[in-house]
């Protein structure tokens, strides 16, 4: 019996205008309704998350930036890490193949230097104000949520970094997003272990969770929960490991999911 339906935001939730369907609420309160919780796992930090935290008015914890946080209302009940010390080198090289940097403190995302990229976005989204490189002693003592470096080129940028990551060490784990972009945080940071956590804080058993999610780093996550879903706009190797495929993409799909494994079940 599902007690716990957690949802990816990007590509899931949402489709790459970023706006939430008027129906979100109501499938929330729904839910709410027959005493199913609803949250949220996604690779956002909290600053990136907390508009659509508000806007469904969730009452739990939810999981973010790719695992490394579960919060709720401002209260951190995890949160980890990385150093940027054995960083140095990975983001000169990143720097120097022109690609964007962004990185997260404290739920808080900053970027290394303008680009294209993060031009387009403040000019959509109004978002990436803060450019920032660390100093040497920042460099030395600075610990960091997540580095996350953006690609625009179709090209082997992102490759050239992957082979970097075994030489960061092993306090250190990543996912790649084909040739989009790469993503580093702590090695113990993942959508799965994060929502394992929330799940536990609540009092919930992993089998009786749904999840829906999109991409690869949902993959994990889709093999823990005792139902895990793929959206019709996922990867295919998403698709792969779900136990269902909705035949809608987005929040149709989310809605759908829902839909068939709670609220016409109940």
């Amino acid at each position: 019996m599902i007690k716990l339906v957690v949802s990816d935001i990007d590509g899931t939730l949402i489709g790459k205008d970023e706006v939430l369907s008027d129906k979100a609420c109501e499938l929330v309160k729904s839910l709410d309704d027959r005493g199913v919780g609803f949250s949220l796992a996604t690779g956002r930090v909290e600053c990136m998350a907390e508009k659509f935290v508000k806007a469904l008015n969730l009452s739990i914890p939810y999981v973010a930036c790719n695992g490394a946080t579960v919060v709720s209302s401002g209260k951190v009940f995890r949160r980890l890490q990385i150093p940027v010390s054995p960083l140095h080198e990975f983001i000169e090289t990143a720097d120097s193949l022109g690609l964007t940097i962004i990185y997260s403190i404290d739920g808080q995302e900053s970027v290394w230097r303008d680009t294209n990229y993060i031009r387009s976005q403040r000019a959509a989204f109004n978002r990436y104000h803060r450019v920032h490189q660390f100093t040497d002693r920042e460099w030395k003592e600075l610990y960091i949520d997540k580095l996350s470096i953006m690609n625009e080129r179709n090209d082997e940028s992102i490759a050239i970094l992957e082979q970097m990551v075994p030489s960061l060490g092993s306090e250190f784990g990543y996912t790649r997003y084909v040739d989009r972009s790469i993503e580093l945080v702590n090695r113990d940071a993942t959508k799965a272990s994060g929502v394992v956590f929330l799940a536990s804080l609540l009092g919930v058993d992993m089998k009786d969770v749904l999840f829906i999610g999109d991409h690869q780093n949902d993959i994990e996550l889709i093999e823990e929960a005792g139902i895990g879903v793929a959206v019709q706009n996922s990867t295919q190797d998403v698709k792969n490991h779900a136990d269902y495929i909705c035949s809608q993409p987005c929040f149709l799909g989310v809605q759908e999911a829902i839909n068939h494994f709670v609220l016409e079940r109940s």
